[in-house]
């Protein structure tokens, strides 16, 4: 997945109908290799952006909403919890979201 591809897919999961943003808000099941795609496009923009001095303000506000939403939604699951969505799986995607803005 090159730079194009991983913005692409985080512009259409933040903005789907049924993106993952909606999908972190409704507490939804998520497919595995939805996740594994959405982690691998976090690590290219990781990647894309380590040297660099900025990231696109659109971008970043995507990222922080999918981030905070995700964080929130996880409050809520007391007894069960989505499909695809286990605990790990949960801080792999708050791993990959903070890795970018980490130097």
């Amino acid at each position: 997945m090159d730079i194009t591809e991983a913005k692409k897919l985080i512009h259409k999961e933040f903005n789907a109908k049924n993106g993952l943003d909606v999908l972190f808000r409704m507490s939804a099941d998520v497919e595995e290799e939805r996740i594994r795609e959405f982690l691998k496009a976090l690590n290219c923009i990781k990647e894309y952006y380590t040297d660099k001095k900025n990231i696109e303000k659109k971008l970043v506000y995507q990222l922080f909403s999918m981030h905070q939403t995700l964080q929130a939604s996880m409050g809520h699951w007391k007894s069960s919890r989505p499909e695809g969505l286990d605990t790990d799986t949960c801080f792999k995607i708050f791993d990959g979201i903070r890795s970018i803005f980490s130097k």
